[in-house]
């Protein structure tokens, strides 16, 4: 079944914390197919919770695809910070960001790098020449196995470095590779820039994904944002990326997904009409 309810391919970002989540992950697969999602961003805690085999099966299943491998879970379960002051910290994280690319690289997808930056707290000129520190040395691998790498800007309570696009798209930048982008994010956007809008505009080149999340963390349409506005914007700029659904879980998982694809469908009908 083709479906044309969204202006652009969109996603939908989850987690599988254990294998016995395994049949509540395929309910949540087939409703999104069903509400016109073209995939998942699957969260792991373990690379060895599902094979890449198993991955790909239980998605060609549910004509599902793996658009993009986060890292958020994975680097707080195993205490992972690519700016971490401490060397000893960094390989440690080098090597978890290493495997993360392997994996997708199997799954024929990028990675997300969030939370795996490291956390807040941290002086933010040291943070970052340490972050870009470990970012070169990864850079001739994931040029290597040809994996996207999306740099997200996150907010101050999460991070100290790479809150702005404007933060981000000087590091990306300094990177100089075509396989290290940004990750914009409408709720971290929504604290962090004077103009979500104008920074979707100025920024445009540096993102070719855009996480959609509403001002209270749950799935769009759950909080306050006018996706309208944001989703009326990008169609004005003309923009060629995706998106992905992104949030906590308020009540439950398939409740608030679908609650969220009727606010999207109604959102885009009125605005492709």
């Amino acid at each position: 079944m083709k479906h044309l309810l969204f202006p652009f391919k969109t996603g939908f970002q989850c987690v599988l914390e254990s294998r016995e989540q395994l049949p509540h992950l395929k309910q949540l697969l087939a409703l999104l197919h069903r509400e016109g999602f073209c995939g998942v961003e699957l969260n792991l805690p373990d690379l060895e919770l599902i094979s890449p085999e198993e991955l790909r099966s239980l998605l060609e299943e549910h004509q599902m695809q793996m658009g993009m491998l986060a890292t958020g879970v994975y680097a707080r379960t195993h205490g992972l910070s690519l700016s971490s002051g401490i060397p000893e910290e960094r390989k440690r994280a080098v090597k978890g960001c290493r495997e993360n690319i392997d994996y997708a690289a199997a799954m024929g997808c990028g990675i997300i790098i969030g939370f795996l930056k490291g956390g807040p707290g941290s002086d933010r000129d040291h943070a970052e020449r340490h972050f870009l520190e470990s970012m070169l040395e990864l850079k001739p691998y994931i040029e290597e196995k040809q994996v996207p790498v999306l740099i997200e800007a996150t907010n101050h309570k999460e991070t100290s470095i790479i809150r702005t696009l404007e933060e981000g798209a000087r590091i990306i930048d300094l990177l100089d590779s075509p396989w290290i982008r940004l990750l914009a994010d409408t709720y971290h956007m929504n604290i962090e820039e004077p103009s979500l809008l104008d920074a979707l505009a100025e920024y445009m080149d540096y993102y070719p994904h855009l996480h959609i999340s509403d001002d209270n963390r749950a799935y769009p349409g759950l909080g306050s944002l006018d996706f309208a506005e944001i989703y009326r914007k990008l169609m004005e700029l003309g923009y060629q990326g995706t998106l992905a659904v992104e949030g906590n879980v308020q009540k439950d998982i398939l409740g608030d997904t679908q609650a969220c694809a009727a606010y999207l469908h109604k959102t885009c009908g009125r605005l492709m009409a």
